[in-house]
């Protein structure tokens, strides 16, 4: 059996089993079932069937019935689900109407999940659940625990708090299972509000993300794409703000051109993800006849055994004549190389406001990306960037853009619409509003958010003028003592 077949057959059981889910809760047949263990045994094949769709299967699910659809159906049978659970016709079913509640993404799971762990006796099943999910966090953190982590590594001080009517504002922008935990939360929320940006979208990484929704203050989620944000829209204590990571591109102006460009295209991914990013697809699209002329060039970091392993792929495929492959570089490395391209490719699956595509467009390089994609503002692609295409399109539509260059204005669009500048003010009026809403002072605004480096400070001078606050969060960290921490460079 091929592989593109098991994906296929994986595909249609998840699609199968969501939908006789959505066809057995309308019905009511769903009761018909008596046996607590197969109610289990459906209930984690459901959260198996939903990751599939919504992170593996992506490109199938928009090319059926359409990437909303898993979101859909847990729309319609939230109502019902809730009535049962409340006022179902017997102890049986109100329970089992309850745990799907509880341990399904529906809307309002995760105060559910709160509830739970507040319970001195929680259902065994979503016991079990809940721990782990707290393995699963430990388990990154103790990887880590021989590392000693600076505070600049994973936090950054956008404002300084000014007593109890003027907290500050934290940016958690990496590692964030480090600060999984409600006790370090709650007792950094007494001076800041935080604005989180998940590296990969929120996906189902609960035990990452519900403990930031349930401090005194919600927690501003920066997240790229109108999927995540919808999400985190039925979920309490989260304000999703459609700002994060990529949108904060430093501006700093393009690499000058060679006269002739080396490379038709650019494919920027880490190549320790592969299979989320998709580098086999970027692959069999040079073998397309539309594409068969064309050159690439794949950059991005990873373990060199990964990287030997693609260049190993190229080769035995006969694509070597036609692509080069660059792996960690420095990111300063980066736009001197993207000025040698004529137009950047992003076929990842799941991604948060891709700083990749954001350089494609500060280089001027228009970006043609899937459609499927989660974790995008589908609006940045558009007749001055590029496009967005389902994965039917692709090949036509790379060549296409490369056929007619002169029609984008990538870099324009970016100095316009995006970059740091222009992000960090729109950020800025975000949190002010937010502010005001929870009757706060504001007198001092948030200073200028970048994208790269270990701080993500765009002007040195901010860092420095911070530097007791970083102390301040160093000192608590330790006082829970969860990793090492340290302050100094």
């Amino acid at each position: 059996m091929s592989r593109s077949w098991r994906a296929s057959l994986k595909y249609q059981c998840a699609l199968h089993m969501l939908d006789d889910f959505k066809n057995a809760v309308g019905s009511g047949g769903l009761w018909a079932v008596r046996d607590g263990a197969a109610h289990r045994a459906r209930r984690r094949d459901l959260r198996r069937a939903l990751e599939a769709l919504l992170v593996w299967h992506r490109p199938e699910l928009e090319a059926g019935p359409g990437l909303d659809h898993p979101y859909a159906v847990l729309r319609r049978a939230a109502p019902i689900l809730r009535s049962e659970a409340e006022h179902g016709s017997d102890d049986f079913v109100r329970r089992q109407a309850a745990l799907y509640l509880t341990l399904l993404p529906f809307p309002a799971q995760w105060d559910r999940l709160a509830a739970a762990e507040r319970s001195a006796d929680p259902d065994p099943e979503t016991a079990a659940f809940l721990r782990l999910e707290r393995e699963k966090v430990l388990e990154k953190v103790r990887r880590k625990a021989d590392t000693t982590f600076r505070v600049r590594h994973f936090l950054q001080v956008l404002k300084r708090p000014r007593g109890a009517g003027e907290k500050g504002v934290l940016r958690l922008f990496s590692l964030p299972y480090l600060l999984a935990d409600e006790a370090v939360l709650r007792e950094l929320s007494r001076w800041y509000v935080f604005f989180v940006e998940p590296p990969m979208g929120v996906v189902w990484r609960h035990g990452w993300w519900r403990p930031f929704c349930r401090l005194e203050d919600p927690c501003l989620f920066g997240v790229g794409g109108p999927e995540d944000a919808r999400f985190l829209s039925t979920q309490p204590g989260a304000v999703p703000v459609g700002l994060a990571h990529g949108d904060f591109l430093e501006d700093e102006p393009p690499a000058s051109p060679p006269p002739c460009p080396d490379f038709d295209m650019v494919f920027n991914a880490t190549f320790d993800d592969m299979e989320r990013k998709r580098h086999g697809l970027m692959l069999d699209l040079l073998d397309h006849p539309r594409l068969r002329d064309r050159t690439a060039l794949f950059l991005g970091r990873g373990n060199p055994q990964k990287v030997r392993e693609f260049q190993q792929t190229v080769e035995n495929r006969g694509l070597s004549s036609r692509v080069a492959v660059r792996a960690n570089l420095k990111r300063r490395d980066v736009p001197g190389l993207l000025a040698r391209c004529r137009t950047g490719v992003h076929l990842s699956l799941y991604e948060n406001a891709c700083r990749a595509v954001y350089e494609f467009f500060r280089a001027d390089l228009p970006c043609v990306v899937s459609s499927s994609m989660a974790g995008m503002n589908p609006s940045i692609f558009n007749e001055e960037t590029g496009a967005a295409v389902p994965d039917a399109h692709l090949a036509e539509t790379i060549a296409s853009v490369l056929e007619n260059p002169v029609r984008f204005s990538p870099r324009r669009w970016f100095l316009r619409e995006s970059g740091s500048a222009v992000s960090s003010r729109r950020l800025n009026e975000i949190v002010r509003e937010f502010f005001s809403e929870r009757g706060y002072d504001w007198t001092e605004d948030i200073v200028a958010l970048g994208s790269s480096g270990a701080s993500r400070y765009v002007r040195p001078e901010d860092e420095a003028r911070f530097a007791d606050e970083h102390v301040r969060i160093a000192d608590i960290l330790r006082r829970f003592g969860r990793f090492p921490v340290a302050v100094e460079a």
